[in-house]
């Protein structure tokens, strides 16, 4: 079978990474309160627990190391299924934002597989690529800010166009002046939507931001995802 890193070596540079990075929201107190005790409940033996709780609670939202745990968890039968190729397609998805001991485990079981194993982690890695990866939880992200923004708000930097069909299709314009709250959101709208372009390789987008333009964003997204470019 093949060897993986320690979980617990990878613990703590890996929940610094997850409350750092763009594709991740600062980890609120109620997800930080779940990292410690799914840590602790896979430290006591209780595997298929934990392994629920990584899957279900922490891998969904972008967190990088409970995602590899998923992995670890498959690759060595702890609490599921043994199965080197699901395995692999989940230390892919951890090693996505390029975090050097995600990359180097996913790298050792890639080395693994013969042909028909990796063309079956690369079906896996796309089909969790498309539900949990980076861009298509910042997109998430970025709908739930619009909306924010978009609410009736004094102070808000909501621009409404004047004609009826105008509430259905927001318009906002980013990091205006306004209340501290609304500020916050559209400078992090801001940094969120420069994340999504620059990974895609287009142009910046300037000035008003609107659903429709979001849309095709998202359309872009979903086509990058089904690519394989880690191998």
């Amino acid at each position: 079978m093949l060897l993986s890193a320690l979980p617990a070596l990878l613990l703590a540079t890996a929940h610094a990474q997850d409350s750092s990075d763009l594709a991740a929201d600062t980890p609120d107190a109620r997800t930080l309160s779940v990292q410690r005790k799914v840590d602790e409940v896979f430290e006591s033996g209780e595997f298929e627990r934990a392994y629920f709780i990584y899957r279900n609670e922490l891998a969904p939202v972008g967190d990088k190391y409970a995602q590899y745990m998923v992995g670890y968890m498959h690759l060595m039968g702890m609490g599921v299924e043994e199965d080197e190729v699901r395995a692999s397609a989940w230390y892919r998805l951890a090693a996505e934002r390029g975090h050097p001991e995600f990359v180097g485990v996913r790298n050792q079981i890639l080395g693994s597989l013969d042909e028909d194993e990796l063309e079956r982690s690369d079906r896996a890695y796309i089909e969790l690529r498309r539900q949990y990866g980076d861009l298509v939880l910042v997109m998430r992200q970025l709908r739930s800010d619009l909306k924010t923004l978009s609410a009736p708000t004094t102070g808000s930097r909501l621009q409404r166009r004047a004609n009826p069909a105008m509430a259905a299709d927001p318009v906002i314009s980013v990091g205006l002046s306004g209340g501290s709250y609304y500020h916050k959101t559209g400078m992090r709208f801001r940094s969120r939507l420069d994340y999504v372009t620059e990974t895609l390789g287009i142009d910046r987008v300037g000035g008003q931001v609107t659903i429709e333009l979001l849309s095709d964003l998202n359309a872009q997204v979903e086509e990058y995802v089904l690519q394989v470019d880690d191998r």
